[in-house]
Parts: structure tokens; sequence; C-alpha cells
């Protein structure tokens, strides 16, 4: 059911708490846009790997000439959400939305993402989207930075054993490392995204907190619509 006036319902939480599939299920449910921040994040990852290995030079951390990269860059969702393309500066626009999700740009994205100038150029990137639509918001930040005065805000969580067998399902590549080696992994990314400077992890002090540990995505799905059942249309 489509909203009848522009709302954004952000979800923020964790590596691994099913944000990205709660806020793509969500997304559709309501019939609105599904606003993959955390595609964004990756998406850059990528092109500055890229821009590296095509002898152009690495950027290391110069922030003047990631800002400058950054500014060459264009970033395009399709109609639904659910890809993602890269264009650099005339060049043609590829879609990037496999190789976004491979071990090479995951080890990297990180550390992409805590640079501050990324984070404010695509913060804003994020905000313009959602400027002119209905969206449902994915992120580490989503709540608390991007979009502070949403309508609705969720924090999913789940324990760190249950992040890493969905983690685990999620990612073929992962089927020969242990259970143990995914969850120190996302123990760390947990430890990094929460102390960093810039946009750290954190629960808004407004948002509605969903442990998802030993729930269904329906079960989980429908918790979130309930509680937006307010904005929508009355049938």
């Amino acid at each position: 059911m489509t909203p009848n006036r522009r709302i954004v319902v952000a979800i923020d939480g964790p590596s691994g708490a099913g944000k990205s599939t709660v806020a793509r299920a969500v997304a559709k449910r309501l019939g609105i846009l599904f606003l993959d921040t955390g595609a964004m994040y990756r998406a850059v990852a990528w092109a500055m790997l890229e821009q590296a290995e095509l002898g152009k030079g690495g950027m290391g951390t110069d922030e003047a000439a990631i800002a400058a990269f950054l500014r060459r860059l264009r970033l395009r969702f399709s109609e639904d959400g659910e890809r993602i393309s890269v264009q650099l500066d005339s060049g043609p626009a590829r879609d990037v939305s496999a190789e976004i999700r491979t071990p090479r740009v995951t080890s990297v994205v990180s550390q992409v993402s805590a640079v501050p100038i990324v984070r404010e150029m695509l913060t804003r990137e994020q905000q313009a989207i959602a400027a002119g639509r209905s969206v449902v918001a994915e992120g580490r930040d989503t709540t608390t930075v991007v979009f502070p005065h949403c309508d609705r805000k969720f924090f999913l969580t789940a324990s760190l054993e249950e992040r890493a067998r969905r983690r685990k399902a999620e990612r073929p590549e992962l089927e020969a490392v242990s259970l143990q080696e995914v969850a120190d992994e996302i123990a760390v990314r947990d430890e990094r995204d929460s102390t960093r400077s810039v946009a750290p992890l954190r629960m808004a002090s407004d948002a509605v907190l969903i442990d998802t540990t030993g729930l269904s995505l329906d079960e989980v799905v429908e918790r979130i619509v309930r509680e937006c059942a307010e904005l929508l249309p009355a049938s």
C-alpha cells in the first residue's frame, strides 16, 4: 500500500542484523523505494579500488584527492533500488551490483566509510534522494545522522552467533570459513563502526529496538509495517 504522503523510514543496526533484507521487504510492502546506503559506500570503495588498479594512482587518505574523485563519480540506483551503477566523468555507466559484494570490496569498505569526506558527500546524496520521494533507508547511521528527523526509526540487532550464521549463509565464499572466524570478523567490524570518530554506530534515543534473534523475516517485517500503519492511507 503506497503512502499518501512522502515518508522516510530508517533502519539502523550492526552488521548481520538483517537490515538490508528487512528494509527491502518493508519497502516492497509499503510500495516505496529501498535506499541501500551501504551499497553506496561499497560502490565508492569499488571505484577507489578500480582507480588505483587502473594505474591512475592511489588516493590514500588524502581527503582533497578523495573529494575531487567523488565529484567525478555518479552513483545511480535502479527504480526499485535493487541495482546500483557507477559512472566516472562522462564515461559509460557500469552496473556494479554484484562486484560490490565481493570479498575484495568487503575488506576495505569499512575503512572507506570512515573517511569524513566520503560520509559527508554520501550523506548529502542520500538526503537528496529522499527529498523528492518516500524511502525505506538502511545503514549504520541512517537514524542518527542521515535522517535524524524521519517518520519512523528502527534499530535491528541480533546475537553475535546469529549474525555470524546469517553472514555465512548469505556469502558462499565463506563456506570454508569457521563460524567462529566469521563471528570474530563481525566483532571487529562492530568495534570499528562503534568507535569511529565520524557517524559512529549507535542507537537513536527515539528508535524502536528489535532483537531479530530467533525471529523470521516475516515476523520482523510485520512488526515494522504495523509500527508504520498510521503513516499509510486508510483502507
